[in-house]
C-alpha cells in the first residue's frame, strides 16, 4: 500500500468532511464532492444520480466534466435494487447491475459512456440514495481507491441527507413565522399577505444588490417578521380608518421596538432583529426609532423600508385606494434621499421593471 496514497486518502477526506461541517447547502456540498473525487481519483468526468426508492428511478443530479447535451436522458426507471453491492469488496457498481437488460441497453445506446463508468453507492442507515460514477478508469482500482471511493460516496449520502433535513427544518420555519405573522396582521383588515408580499419583494432586491445566501436568509425572515410587534397594540389602533391621533401615533410607533424584544428571547434571531427594529427609519435621520440616518441604519432595515411602502402604496387601504406601479415607483423615487436610501429604491424599481441589476455597494 502507497504511503502517499494514504496520504492523500486522509487528506481528501479531512477536506471533505470539514466542508460538510462546515455548511448545510446542498450545492456547496454535492460542488464539493465532485470537485474532491475528480481529483482522488484523477478523473475529469464524475457523474451523481440520485434515487427516488418510491418510484424506482435514478435522476441525474449533478456532474463535472460532462456537458448538458452529454445527457439526452435524465431519468433511468426501472431501478434493480443495489443495497448488496455496498458489502460486496473488491469490486465497484456498473449501470448493468443497476438497469435491466432492455433498459440498460436502451440507455447505452444513447450514452455509451454510462456503460463504461463505475459506481460507488450513495447510502445511509442501510438504504440507498444514489450512485458516485467516475468515468474512465475502469474497474482496475486499488484497494485504497475503493476503500475511498466508497467512503466519499458515504460522505455524500449523508452530506445531501443532513442538508436537505436542514432545508426542510428551515422551511417548515420560515413558513410557520411566515402564518403566525400573517395571524398578526390578519387583526388589521387591509395586511393580507402583506408579509408574503414584503418577503418576496426584499429578496428580489437582494438578488438586485448581489448579497451573500446568509444576508438573504437573514433579510427573508426580518422582512417575515418586520411587524411581528404589531401583537403589543391594540386592535382598535390597528383597526382605525382614519388619521391617528398624537397619542394613538405614538402607541403604533413602539411596535419595531416590541418586535426587537420579542425575537430577542431567541439566540438564532440576532441577526433578525436590525430589519424588525429600524424599519422605520428615514435615510435623513427623521424616523424611529433611534433617528438612524444613511448608513447608520442597518441594509436590511433599509431594504424593508423600501418594499414596506411599496406594498402600502400598492393596496387598499381603509382611507385610500391603491395606485398603480408606475405611480407608486415615482414617489419612492421623490423620497429617495430623505425617507429611502436611494440606491434601494432604485434596486427596487429595477427589480420590479426587470432592468439590469444594480451594482453592488
Amino acid at each position: 500500500m502507497d504511503k502517499k496514497e494514504i496520504i492523500d486518502s486522509l487528506r481528501t477526506l479531512h477536506d471533505l468532511s470539514k466542508v460538510i461541517d462546515s455548511t448545510l447547502d446542498v450545492e456547496s456540498v454535492i460542488g464539493t464532492i465532485l470537485e474532491k473525487t475528480s481529483s482522488f481519483m484523477r478523473v475529469d468526468r464524475v457523474l451523481l444520480l440520485l434515487l427516488d426508492r418510491k418510484e424506482k428511478v435514478l435522476t441525474v443530479r449533478s456532474f463535472t466534466g460532462f456537458k448538458e447535451e452529454d445527457f439526452p436522458l435524465r431519468r433511468f426507471s426501472n431501478v434493480i435494487s443495489f443495497e448488496h453491492c455496498i458489502v460486496r469488496k473488491g469490486a465497484v457498481i456498473n449501470m448493468r447491475e443497476v438497469l435491466p437488460g432492455e433498459d440498460y441497453w436502451r440507455v447505452v445506446s444513447l450514452m455509451p459512456f454510462l456503460g463504461e463508468m463505475v459506481f460507488a453507492p450513495l447510502e445511509v442507515r442501510g438504504e440507498e440514495y444514489g450512485l458516485l460514477g467516475v468515468a474512465d478508469r475502469g474497474r482496475d482500482l486499488s484497494e485504497v481507491e475503493l476503500e475511498m471511493f466508497c467512503a466519499m460516496a458515504s460522505h455524500a449520502a449523508v452530506a445531501i441527507e443532513n442538508a436537505r433535513l436542514y432545508n426542510r427544518i428551515k422551511f417548515a420555519f420560515e413558513h410557520t413565522a411566515e402564518a403566525l405573522a400573517e395571524a398578526i396582521n390578519s387583526r388589521d383588515p387591509y395586511t393580507g399577505g402583506h408579509t408574503r408580499r414584503v418577503a418576496k419583494y426584499s429578496i428580489r432586491v437582494a438578488d438586485r444588490m448581489g448579497l451573500a445566501k446568509v444576508e438573504k436568509d437573514e433579510l427573508k425572515l426580518s422582512a417575515i417578521l418586520h411587524d411581528i410587534g404589531k401583537i403589543g397594540v391594540d386592535d382598535a389602533i390597528l383597526r382605525k380608518g382614519g388619521a391617528l391621533s398624537e397619542e394613538e401615533d405614538l402607541l403604533m410607533r413602539r411596535h419595531p421596538e416590541i418586535g426587537s424584544k420579542i425575537l430577542g428571547h431567541v439566540e438564532e434571531m440576532k441577526g433578525v432583529i436590525p430589519g424588525v427594529l429600524h424599519h422605520h427609519e428615514w435615510f435623513d435621520g427623521s424616523g424611529y426609532p433611534g433617528g438612524l440616518k444613511g448608513e447608520e441604519i442597518p441594509l436590511q432595515a433599509r431594504i424593508i423600508a423600501v418594499v414596506d411602502a411599496f406594498d402600502a402604496l400598492t393596496t387598499d387601504r381603509p382611507y385610500r385606494k391603491a395606485i398603480g406601479v408606475a405611480a407608486a415607483l415615482e414617489k419612492l423615487a421623490r423620497n429617495a434621499g430623505t425617507q429611502f436610501d436611494p440606491i434601494m429604491v432604485d434596486a427596487l424599481r429595477r427589480s420590479v421593471l426587470g432592468e439590469s441589476p444594480a451594482r453592488k455597494t
